[in-house]
């Protein structure tokens, strides 16, 4: 998949192009950028109706091409490096998302996949009644 960087993309327009090809994970933009294996919700920017310009200094554009078998540090520093723009894949387990920052190595297909396994595992456990 391709993503089209450019400062007048909202970053929520981002977020979602991202969770159409992987939809169990999900992105999120920073301040600054994160060290490795680091969590930073200190610095998570309110994406809302936010633009690209409004959170980043440099202001290259392109595109960002995105395999599924980039892992997520590589995604993330990819982001970083071309376009200035620090990112974080989350995970989706149950309700909760969870960042992926101790499985950074893994690729975004086996995140995803991961994700799906964690999903379907809490959709089949039956409820207990007390």
């Amino acid at each position: 998949m391709t993503i089209q960087i450019n400062d007048n993309r909202r970053l929520h327009d981002l977020q979602l192009e991202f969770s159409k090809t992987f939809p169990f994970l999900k992105i999120e933009f920073f301040k600054k950028k994160h060290s490795d294996r680091q969590l930073s919700k200190t610095h998570l920017v309110e994406t809302g109706s936010q633009c690209v310009c409004d959170v980043r200094k440099s202001h290259e554009e392109g595109v960002l091409e995105i395999t599924s078998t980039m892992t997520v540090e590589q995604f993330e520093s990819s982001f970083v490096k071309q376009f200035s723009l620090p990112v974080q894949v989350f995970r989706k387990a149950g309700r909760l998302w969870r960042e992926t920052t101790l499985t950074s190595m893994w690729t975004l297909h086996e995140q995803n996949e991961h994700g799906k396994q964690i999903n379907r595992a809490k959709d089949e456990r039956p409820e207990l009644f007390w």
